[in-house]
């Protein structure tokens, strides 16, 4: 049971181990996309369909009509990644070996939806995948084995996923054949360790300058590849009072020290330098260097420098950025 592109690696993993049968492929119902809004199938059901394993899309996981296609189907154990439905005790306890989730954190820690991206703002350092047995709570259940990984100074949320996702197979395959020998242990988690990791809200990605250089540099990755952090150009001449210019998605940035001589009541949001890409002063006396970005009505991103050379009708050094919705409230 997965939808995400994250459990792609973990589908493949199975369907090509020699000692496993995949017997079948729950996955979330096709999604309206597109200006005509057709509907296309998930990146797990097409990875499923390609190498002729049955899927199977219900609305409600936990229905009578997908508890009997269950039944038919008869799996030892089923396995769980990212899937978005929550299931109910009478389909966690109908599998021989129970349901197996592989949660992208080390447990108890970020239980959640957003454990990835919680962990790259967080500026944790190392991270993991904990196989667990699951139960009928939010990612409380026993743990089976735990791998760690660290998390690199350049990692977006989708490199460390990559990563994650093909460490976490391996994991997985090990978890899935203890648990057929008897071999496999559990260990109840510690439930006031527990932290969380919430869904990642779009209004998150507003990118407030007025923050830290280094936690904007974060929201940067976690945010990468969605929902993507952005700003705004500066506004038309024409425009209303606050209404800002064209979105700029934010892809890459570096921290970096302010110019010598930069004024220190300098309002964050200020571009301090356009070479190389627009260097933008931050709160806490940082400043940031946008290395690549994707302005609005364009097709492909561009790197900061050439962002910089094309765009000195829009930006200049002094121009100032949308600061954010905190900087408008507090205006």
């Amino acid at each position: 049971m997965g939808s995400a592109q994250l459990s792609c690696t973990f589908l493949t993993a199975l369907i090509h181990a020699p000692d496993m049968e995949v017997v079948g492929v729950f996955s979330q119902p096709d999604k309206p996309q597109g200006r005509h809004l057709t509907l296309k199938a998930g990146p797990v059901k097409e990875l499923a369909l390609a190498h002729c394993v049955p899927v199977f899309t219900p609305q409600k996981i936990n229905s009578p009509d997908s508890m009997q296609c269950i039944r038919d189907l008869a799996p030892d154990v089923i396995v769980v990644m990212a899937y978005g439905q929550f299931l109910k005790k009478e389909l966690l306890d109908f599998p021989k070996f129970g349901c197996v989730n592989l949660h992208v954190s080390i447990l108890p820690k970020l239980r959640g939806a957003a454990p990835i991206q919680r962990a790259i703002l967080n500026g944790d350092k190392q991270t993991g995948v904990t196989a667990m047995l699951m139960d009928v709570g939010m990612d409380t259940g026993d743990i089976l084995d735990v791998i760690t990984t660290e998390i690199k100074p350049d990692d977006t949320s989708y490199t460390l996923g990559l990563r994650m996702a093909i460490e976490g197979s391996d994991l997985m395959l090990d978890v899935l054949r203890k648990l057929k020998l008897g071999t496999a242990t559990r260990k109840p988690q510690d439930h006031s360790l527990a932290t969380h990791a919430p869904k990642v809200m779009n209004t998150e990605s507003l990118i407030e300058w007025s923050y830290g250089a280094e936690y904007i540099d974060r929201m940067v990755r976690a945010f990468n590849p969605k929902p993507y952090c952005h700003t705004f150009l500066p506004p038309q001449a024409d425009a209303a009072p606050n209404e800002p210019g064209a979105l700029l998605k934010i892809l890459k940035t570096r921290v970096e020290s302010r110019p010598q001589g930069t004024p220190e009541d300098v309002l964050p949001g200020t571009v301090l330098s356009l070479k190389k890409g627009p260097l933008i002063a931050t709160g806490e006396g940082g400043a940031l260097r946008i290395l690549e970005v994707q302005v609005e009505g364009k097709p492909r991103p561009m790197s900061g420098a050439d962002f910089s050379n094309g765009c000195r009708k829009k930006l200049d050094v002094g121009s100032r950025l949308y600061p954010g919705i905190n900087a408008i409230l507090n205006a």
